[in-house]
Parts: structure tokens; sequence; C-alpha cells
């Protein structure tokens, strides 16, 4: 039996399973449940989820966001972000210690503590996606030291993402304020490409998420505290990314 064989035998087996009572309160609920249900362990790295597949679920009326995923920028190799967030980023409240949480698009400036503006520098010619911070509405450049190569931006895509299981789920509410899902149907996605990525980006339907802090006690306390930095994109979009797919029933 191949892995497209196994992964698509797991879901039918949770499509049989009929409504399932949400095992989470709140947005990740379908998420949780569907991967409990398939045999997911959870956890934050950048491999494929089962079977050499990443599995991504799905609200059918959902037009929320998902992360593609984490990955540290290209350079600095070290620290990139926790630079922008020592020298761009926003004061805890009665401390000294600094977080920085803004999402970057490549279409258009954003704002920040109604002082800065970051926007994605997409540049080409040199193979390289740059994160752009200037002054509030873009009129002055302050710096553009931070960057992805294409290399790993390919890289990350094929080691995560190269083949996806896309899930769709009913929802309904329990009279209890809990939710429980149908796993009706499901995608299967394969070879994501690098130039679908990188015109997705160009036209804002890509967002690179900075979500830096510090942490506030323990052994650690004052150091950078990444809560998962990385590129995402709308829920309904992620198809747009693979050159091939099926249906799986």
């Amino acid at each position: 039996m191949t892995n497209k064989d196994k992964i698509i035998d797991a879901f039918r087996k949770v499509k049989a399973l009929g409504w399932i009572k949400s095992h989470r309160r709140n947005n990740t609920g379908i998420g949780k449940t569907f991967e409990d249900c398939i045999g997911v362990v959870e956890n934050n790295l950048n491999e494929p989820d089962l079977y050499g597949y990443e599995i991504k679920s799905h609200r059918e009326e959902s037009s929320s966001y998902v992360t593609l995923f984490t990955k540290s920028p290209s350079y600095p190799k070290r620290g990139a972000n926790a630079y922008l967030k020592d020298n761009f980023g926003e004061n805890y409240p009665g401390s000294d210690m600094k977080k920085l949480h803004t999402s970057i698009f490549a279409n258009g400036f954003n704002s920040f503590m109604g002082r800065y503006s970051f926007k994605l520098l997409h540049k080409p010619e040199e193979k390289r996606i740059y994160i752009g911070v200037f002054t509030l509405g873009g009129g002055t450049l302050l710096d553009d030291s931070v960057y992805y190569t294409y290399d790993d931006i390919s890289k990350a895509l094929n080691d995560k993402l190269h083949n996806l299981l896309y899930v769709k789920a009913r929802r309904v509410h329990n009279s209890d304020g809990t939710e429980s899902f149908s796993f009706d149907s499901a995608e299967i996605y394969t070879t994501p490409s690098l130039d679908k990525f990188l015109s997705m980006l160009d036209k804002g339907e890509i967002m690179y998420d900075i979500r830096m802090g510090a942490y506030s006690s323990g052994r650690n306390i004052g150091k950078p505290h990444d809560h998962g930095s990385g590129f995402r994109i709308m829920e309904k979009n992620i198809k747009e990314l693979y050159s091939y797919h099926e249906d799986v029933m």
C-alpha cells in the first residue's frame, strides 16, 4: 500500500465516524479533532503530519488564515526576527522588554504602533524577499537587512507541504455550546510551486506574520520568544499553490 493509499484509507475511516464532537473550544478545534481521529500527534515540526502528507482541515464557511510554514529568515542566520523586535518593537506594559506582532504583505504598507510601516520587498533579480521597515506610510526606508532567499522558501515548501491532504468539514452547534464536525470530503494536492508562491505573495494572498515576544519569567526571562513567525495564507487559497490535485470521497 502506497502512502497515498494509506492517507486516503485513514481519511475514509474518520469520515465513516459521522458527526464528531470538537476536541477543542476555539477556531483550531476542527484541525485538532480531525488530527486526533486520524492519529496525528500535535507538534510544531516543519515536516508533514502523517504518511508524508501535511493535513489541513477547512470549515465550509471559513475565510481564516492558516500557517503554510514557520521558518527563520535566511539572513541574518541567527536572531533575525529578534533583531527586528528589539529595534522596531513595542514595550510590554510596564516593562523594558519588547514584542513585535504584525502582519506584513508585499502589495502594501501596514501600520505598526502609529510609527512604522512594514512591507515585504520582493526582488526577483536577487532571488530574495526582504522585510522592509519604513517610516509610517512608507516614506523612508529604515531597514531591509533581514531577508529570505528563494532556495530557503522552496525548501520549506517542499519539506513541509510537498503532499497535502485538504479536508473539508460541515459543522453544527450543539446545545451545550460546543461544535461537532462531519468530515465529508477531501482533496489531495502535490508539488507546490515556488513560482505560484511568489505570484500569490506579490498579490497580497500570502503574508508574513512576525510573532516575536520575550519570556516574562523563569530561567529564560528577557530572552526572545518566537510564537510561530511564518508565512500564512487563507485556507481557501492554499490549493492554488499546487500543480496537481485529485478528489477523495
